[in-house]
């Protein structure tokens, strides 16, 4: 009884493909991704204190379809504390927690939902933009420089409405690199 609770657990957490590895995959797999988050969050342009270019949720969004939202919330997690690092400074937790959204939340949608690849992105970003874009994110980064605003929600549309458009240029990037990646052969798809 135990042992099949804990197996359908562990399906909840992690895609079958992910499952069917060798521990040693398993681990090399989590290993270059968390290390290619860390890439991508040091290299993140900072356009303005509250405007940041980055493409942290296209490697969240990759994450998360292929490994499941335990997987793809770790990669983030360790890509994103240790990017902060790197880049010089101490992550804040709640952005942490954000990004982290990157990465479950297409791990809970993209391996269990029946709809289409380009549905599935669409709703993944719209859930993203939402909880971590204008939502986590957004509140960490207001705690830093908010008292330049009357107001959390004169913040939020002065500063953060046009993050949303670096989200959505994920959403494109995320497709594209989904359907090259299921093009190469690679043993994951997304679908």
């Amino acid at each position: 009884m135990f042992a099949k609770l804990v197996g359908n657990l562990s399906a909840a957490m992690f895609t079958k493909s992910f499952m069917s590895l060798t521990a040693a995959k398993k681990i090399a797999y989590l290993a270059v991704f968390t290390a290619i988050a860390v890439v991508i969050n040091t290299v993140s342009i900072d356009v303005t204190p509250s405007f940041k270019l980055s493409f942290t949720a296209t490697v969240g969004f990759i994450g998360g379809s292929f490994f499941g939202p335990v997987g793809g919330f770790a990669v983030m997690l360790i890509g994103d504390v240790i990017g902060g690092f790197l880049a010089g400074f101490v992550p804040n937790p709640i952005i942490t927690l954000g990004t982290c959204m990157f990465g479950l939340i297409p791990g809970i949608i993209v391996p269990y939902c029946k709809w289409n690849l380009g549905i599935k992105v669409v709703v993944c970003f719209v859930l993203c933009g939402l909880v971590s874009t204008m939502g986590l994110n957004a509140y960490g980064t207001y705690l830093f420089v908010g008292n330049k605003y009357t107001s959390y929600w004169a913040y939020l549309l002065i500063a953060r409405v046009p993050q949303l458009a670096v989200t959505f240029a994920n959403a494109f990037f995320s497709y594209l690199a989904a359907k090259l990646l299921n093009r190469s052969g690679i043993r994951f798809k997304i679908s």
